[in-house]
């Protein structure tokens, strides 16, 4: 499930002002042919009651300070038992929202030999970006995910484990300028 710890990385990527970094996430279709589905919606009261949650969490400052500039998080995840259990119309359904304009794809992943593709697009509103949405496709599973709301893209691991974003205990760290030596 390599696309879904890049979906977890890339959650903290988003941040989405208006209403053209919400995707319509209409794949409930779907739900009946999956062996395992994941729908999550919070936004309003929902996402209010997150924030709730994490201020009685003692979570980390820059967690809650992001997570107060969200204003959605959506995800659709479908593993299925066999692969073919979805369409690529149903990858399409996504993919033509995410052609838009304000999208840009800036991650695009594709790998033969497995079948797996995992693309990363930010939506950009007055020149800020706005939004992200993950889209990860793999032969018996799918998964997009959607956050609308600004946030600080050096942030970006820090949502994992909170609001039903999965821990991948990823590592996040800026790249060094000198090259990394081998231990002997």
């Amino acid at each position: 499930m390599k696309g879904a710890a890049l979906i977890a990385c890339l959650l903290a990527c988003a941040p989405a002002f208006g209403q053209g970094a919400k995707l319509q996430l209409n794949l409930d279709h779907l739900a009946a042919k999956a062996a395992e589905v994941a729908n999550v919606n919070l936004e309003g009261p929902m996402l209010e009651m997150g924030r709730k949650f994490l201020s009685r969490k003692d979570a980390d400052k820059d967690v809650k300070a992001l997570v107060d500039s969200l204003t959605g998080v959506y995800v659709r995840s479908f593993e299925f038992s066999k692969p073919g259990d979805y369409t690529q119309a149903d990858v399409e359904s996504i993919r033509k929202q995410l052609n838009a304009p304000g999208w840009t794809k800036f991650i695009d992943v594709q790998e033969s030999k497995n079948g797996e593709t995992t693309c990363v697009y930010s939506y950009l509103e007055n020149g800020k970006m706005a939004g992200l949405a993950v889209l990860a496709a793999e032969p018996r599973e799918l998964t997009v995910v959607n956050i609308v709301g600004p946030i600080d893209l050096s942030k970006l691991g820090q949502l994992q484990g909170q609001l039903g974003i999965p821990d991948l205990k990823l590592e996040m760290r800026p790249r060094s300028s000198k090259p990394a030596t081998a231990k002997k």
